[in-house]
C-alpha cells in the first residue's frame, strides 16, 4: 500500500502496529473469562489508546500489546459463553486487516468495529485470507463501508 495524505498515520508506524495488534488479539484470546470477540470489539471501539492510535499519536503507537490489553474497557466485555478457541492465524489476520484498514482509509476504529463486528471478521477470513491484503481491504471495504 502506497502512502497518501489520507491515510491516519505516517506509514513508518504501520508494520509494528500491526505486530502489536497480533499479539494483542493472542493475549485477548487466552483471556479465559471473557469472550475473544466481544475484547476485541471493546478495545476496537471504547479504547482511549486505540483511539489516540487513530489520531497518529506517536506515544500511542508506540505502545506494548500488554499496555494495549490492560487499556481495554473490560467492563464492556462478554462473560465467556463457550471454550471456543481461535487460532493464532485467523487472529493474526484479522489484527492485520482491522490496522490496515483504519490506516488506509483513515477511518476511526470504533467505526470500524461497528460496520465489521469481531464476529463478521471472523466469517470473511475464509473467503479472503488467501488473497493480498490491500484487496481483501478493497473487498470489506466496498462490502461494509461504502
Amino acid at each position: 500500500m502506497d502512502q497518501n495524505e489520507n491515510t491516519a498515520y505516517d506509514k513508518l508506524y504501520l508494520r509494528d502496529v500491526m505486530k502489536v495488534h497480533r499479539y494483542l488479539f493472542t493475549l485477548m484470546e487466552r483471556n479465559k473469562e471473557y469472550d475473544t470477540f466481544s475484547m476485541i470489539d471493546s478495545f476496537m471501539r471504547y479504547s482511549p489508546i486505540r483511539r489516540r492510535m487513530d489520531e497518529g499519536n506517536w506515544s500511542a503507537l508506540n505502545k506494548s500489546g500488554k499496555q494495549l490489553y490492560n487499556d481495554i474497557p473490560i467492563e464492556r466485555c462478554e462473560k465467556k459463553k463457550d471454550d471456543e478457541e481461535y487460532d493464532d492465524i485467523l487472529l493474526g489476520w484479522m489484527a492485520d486487516i482491522y490496522v490496515l484498514m483504519q490506516w488506509k482509509y483513515n477511518i476511526p476504529s470504533a467505526q470500524l468495529s461497528e460496520a465489521i463486528p469481531a464476529s463478521e471478521m471472523c466469517r470473511e477470513f475464509h473467503p479472503l485470507h488467501e488473497t493480498l491484503y490491500n484487496n481483501a481491504c478493497i473487498k470489506l471495504h466496498h462490502k461494509y463501508l461504502e
